[in-house]
């Protein structure tokens, strides 16, 4: 059970003090005349001048073809400054410059106009291949750190990306894993990202469930990360598979218009420098073009470039690849091509992730490879506090002495209790929302069987009976203090992709006009008329709307979703989208989803239970919550225009249906969470969203990635905008936090996704309990904002910045809990674990997918094709509490947080707490996702 467990292991490592951990690299200094000019052809690409007055320019796209055309060069940045010399790509020896010379070409052929060049490119290509460049050996120290004024470690930049690729290097040579099965796995080298190093296990294994043998590989991924107010860097190690595509499924395509996919290549290379071992794969992309029905080679072959401009020996004509990815898996002619499997594409017979029974020995051989340098992070010993709300349902207890049967009667007593009150409480929110008036809520349907599970649900979630239906077919129901509506329609039109097909080539002002037809549509069928009809009938509050995954659009950008909530938030009708059931699993969870669709639409209009923590003894009574939350898009559109919206919740959890409400920048004042969403569409215009849902559609090489904590500039181009975005950020939050004096509050803030706009969460600028704001360079201690606030940060598992974990003894479990990350006074940073997921309870701790096991009942058991669940960390820094004669415990703070993370409604852990989750869902009213 996992109440045995006191402590949890982390995959994580730290460098013991006084080891030292050094490595001869090559590096490749290039002149400040060829950076000169790099920089002035990529700035004058932009019709802005003032584009001109950074210093800097930016090299994603050339560290993307570094993946693919000569991965044994690392690249530590993502922006090059002009005037500093620091070199910026590294090799494990000297690489032929040829083929340097010959990447850079790409690189900047690849650069598309779109003001007059001052530049003209023939004299960059002149300069790439007359400038004397040279390696040279420098020694570089893998462990340099400063440490920060708030006491935070802070590793040199160039280390994010040097010492997992030294580790990654180290891991492999130390032998082959021995997996379950007893099987050998020898692992390859892949560039990872741009600020991890990967190891993927080679040859890839086979299932032993499915027919045509799915095939799959251990993936292990290494990073460095910080944690605050902790003066050592870490190591992070994650592990698990990575399944790869081996057919086309039914609809004979891997990936729709407008989308790319990545394909790892295993080849040998002529260059000098480049592994001829083959122990290191390469990463290219390949991207359809549904105007000109082509696939192309996106980092070495793109549209814009020369036909034949690959400086790779050989890479597989696309349509084959596409055709037959199994054969090339296997290898042609001396070339292998691997496409990794995503969820798009289908069905795989190989589940994801692994369990404990494989993580704990691949972290043990990995631990025997690093032992020489790193050593495991210390345990996180559990807290003795609760990890539940007091209104959360728990499991029923029953007596112990008591036989079987009357345990399982009382039990069902319990629970069939427990349902009644949950009715109780959601038709009193209703009934307050309502205040007398009629409530009317809209289906719109496209299979009969969700129509049906809609209705089940919501009869379920409010008791209702068999309801009344009129011609028009809407149900209705009258119940004591309430008059219920449900009004069916068939979806038709309204989901249908928006009209972009009789285009052969889809631009900006098409997807705009596209959108702004769809919307007028829905607002004016979600307002009582649709358009070629004269009936005319009650506005609902709501509509749940039945659509297919944008995945299955033959063009990403012709993806409905956004346009018809904008629409119907014009109408003033809040929506709530479910996925038609295309798959078997999604045809299975049918029941399940109706239910969560409801809760979800319920949420919109305040209809749901906030969790009450229990920490009513310590913490003040008439606690508020205050999250903030940016929604946002970088500049990657095709205006270049970019979405940056700052999102504020309050939650007061005794406040009904008025308990979450949303912050009104224009009128400075908190208004309900249904007219916050229907405010936040309403300033959403036609041409916004198509700039978004088309920068959405671009291949993932061409967007930006969310910028990492440590890693300097995203692009040349954020340096200004970047202060622009701080200081604007900085001037709503000052109103906001101001406003809060006179009642205890808990203001929560998200560090992956605020800390581009309010800089002041990176690790290495918090101090502990100060609030900065334009304050000063050290800002303000959060006592001179009022006496009753308090400031927390939490931190996910994104870029793998919180390890996994398991846990320390017996059976390596999940268990739940809140943990500091070290033991200490004032410790403020805490590791909060949740529940798996209800649909995972019965996985199996042991699972292994290489191979079988034998289980408890002592029956022989496959688990690969079996999906592994393993909730992430969220970890949880108390950055800024109140002092005084009875200063907070920063522990119970931490613990408030992590309680926060089960909402009542939906008896299952949410990934953050609720007024961030809140704050975060609040996104869908202003930018296109992936709901639904």
């Amino acid at each position: 059970m996992s109440r045995n467990y006191k402590s949890i292991t982390l995959t994580a490592y730290e460098l013991p003090e006084g080891r030292e951990i050094n490595h001869r690299f090559h590096v490749l200094p290039m002149p400040e005349e060829l950076r000169s000019a790099f920089h002035r052809f990529h700035h004058s690409r932009f019709a802005d001048p003032n584009e001109q007055r950074f210093q800097s320019f930016p090299i994603n796209r050339l560290n993307n073809v570094l993946t693919a055309a000569a991965p044994d060069v690392i690249s530590v940045g993502r922006s090059v400054a002009v005037k500093d010399d620091s070199p910026w790509l590294y090799a494990r020896g000297p690489v032929d410059l040829r083929l340097v010379r010959g990447v850079l070409g790409l690189w900047v052929r690849g650069m598309k106009g779109i003001s007059s060049a001052d530049l003209d490119p023939g004299e960059v290509f002149d300069l790439i291949d007359s400038t004397s460049l040279a390696w040279r050996e420098q020694e570089v120290d893998l462990k340099e750190q400063v440490i920060s004024p708030g006491g935070t470690a802070e590793p040199a930049s160039s280390l994010y990306r040097l010492l997992p690729d030294f580790l990654a290097r180290l891991i492999r040579l130390s032998g082959p894993f021995i997996g379950p099965s007893g099987r050998s796995h020898s692992f390859l080298e892949s560039p990872g990202s741009a600020r991890r190093s990967e190891l993927v296990s080679w040859p890839p294994m086979t299932d032993q469930v499915g027919e045509a043998g799915a095939r799959f590989s251990y993936v292990i991924t290494i990073s460095v990360q910080t944690v605050p107010f902790t003066p050592r860097f870490r190591v992070h190690v994650r592990t698990g598979v990575r399944r790869w595509t081996t057919d086309t499924g039914s609809g004979g395509t891997l990936y729709n218009g407008g989308r790319s996919v990545s394909v790892h290549l295993l080849t040998t290379s002529l260059w000098a420098g480049i592994s001829g071992e083959r122990s290191r794969l390469s990463v290219n992309r390949l991207r359809y073009y549904p105007s000109k029905g082509t696939h192309v080679w996106r980092l070495t072959d793109g549209p814009d470039l020369p036909s034949g401009a690959s400086i790779l020996p050989r890479l597989p004509e696309p349509r084959e690849l596409i055709n037959a990815p199994e054969r090339w898996l296997s290898g042609v002619d001396g070339v292998v091509a691997a496409i990794p499997y995503n969820t798009r594409m289908g069905s795989h017979d190989v589940g994801a992730g692994l369990m404990a029974g494989e993580r704990v020995p691949l972290m043990d051989w990995i631990d025997d490879a690093l032992s020489p340098f790193l050593t495991r992070a210390p345990l996180c010993e559990q807290l003795s506090l609760p990890n539940h709300p007091s209104n959360f349902p728990s499991p029923p207890s029953v007596p112990a002495k008591e036989s079987k049967e009357e345990k399982d009667r009382i039990r069902a007593e319990k629970v069939h209790e427990q349902k009644k009150q949950e009715v109780r409480e959601r038709r009193d929110l209703l009934r307050n929302l309502l205040d007398g008036a009629p409530f009317v809520a809209r289906v719109h349907w496209q299979e009969t069987e969700t129509r049906d599970a809609l209705v089940s649900a919501l009869r379920a979630l409010l008791d209702l009976p068999l309801p009344e239906t009129t011609r028009d077919n809407t149900l209705s129901w009258n119940i004591p203090g309430l008059e219920l509506h449900v009004q069916l329609r068939p979806s038709g039109t309204l989901t249908s992709p928006l009209d972009l097909s009789d285009r052969s080539q889809v631009t900006p002002k098409d997807l705009q006009e596209a959108i702004r037809q769809r919307r007028t549509f829905a607002e004016a069928t979600m307002g009582g008329k649709e358009p070629e009809e004269e009936a005319v009938t009650r506005i609902p509050l709501m509509a749940l709307v039945e659509i297919d995954n944008g995945a299955e659009f033959k063009d990403s950008r012709a993806d409905p979703k956004f346009a018809v909530r904008i629409g119907c938030a014009s109408a003033g009708v809040v929506t709530q989208f479910i996925q038609t059931a295309i798959t078997g699993n999604l045809k299975t969870s049918r029941t399940h989803r109706a239910r969560m669709a409801w809760l979800d639409a319920f949420r919109q209009i305040g209809v749901s239970r906030v969790p009450r923590h229990t920490l009513t003894a310590s913490l003040p009574s008439e606690l508020q919550y205050v999250s903030v939350w940016m929604a946002k898009r970088r500049w990657d559109g095709p205006t270049r225009k970019s979405t940056w919206r700052l999102l504020a919740l309050r939650v007061r959890p005794e406040d009904g249906v008025r308990a979450v409400c949303g912050w009104r920048h224009d009128i400075r004042r908190w208004v309900p969470y249904r007219e916050y969403l229907l405010w936040l569409a309403g300033d959403v215009n036609s041409a916004e969203a198509a700039n978004n849902q088309y920068g959405e559609s671009l291949p993932e090489d061409d967007r930006h990635e969310n910028q990492p904590e440590d890693w300097g500039s995203v692009s040349g181009h954020t340096e200004g905008t970047r202060e622009e975005r701080r200081r604007k950020t900085n001037a709503l939050l000052r109103p906001l936090i101001a406003q809060l004096k006179g009642r205890p509050s808990l203001l929560m803030t998200h560090a992956q996704n605020l800390r581009d706009s309010w800089t002041w969460l990176r690790n290495g600028d918090l101090e502990r309990d100060r609030i900065w704001l334009d304050d000063g360079e050290e800002g303000l201690p959060i006592h001179q904002w009022g006496r009753g606030l308090r400031l927390l940060r939490v931190r996910d598992s994104g870029g793998d910045e919180t390890p996994q974990w398991y846990g320390t003894d017996g059976r390596h479990g999940l268990p739940p809990g809140i943990r500091p990350v070290l033991d200490g006074l004032d410790q403020r940073v805490f590791y909060s674990s949740a529940d798996k997921a209800l649909t995972a309870r019965n996985s199996a701790i042991g699972a292994v997918k290489d191979g079988t096991r034998t289980n408890a009942n002592g029956n022989v058991v496959s688990d690969t094709n079996t999906d592994a669940n393993n909730p992430n960390l969220l970890e949880i820094t108390v950055l800024a509490r109140q002092k005084g004669e009875e200063p907070d415990v920063p522990k119970e703070w931490a613990a408030c947080a992590h309680q926060l993370r089960y909402a009542p409604d939906i008896k299952a852990p949410l990934a953050l707490p609720y007024p961030l989750h809140m704050a975060k869902l609040a996104v869908e009213y202003v930018l296109p996702t992936a709901e639904g």
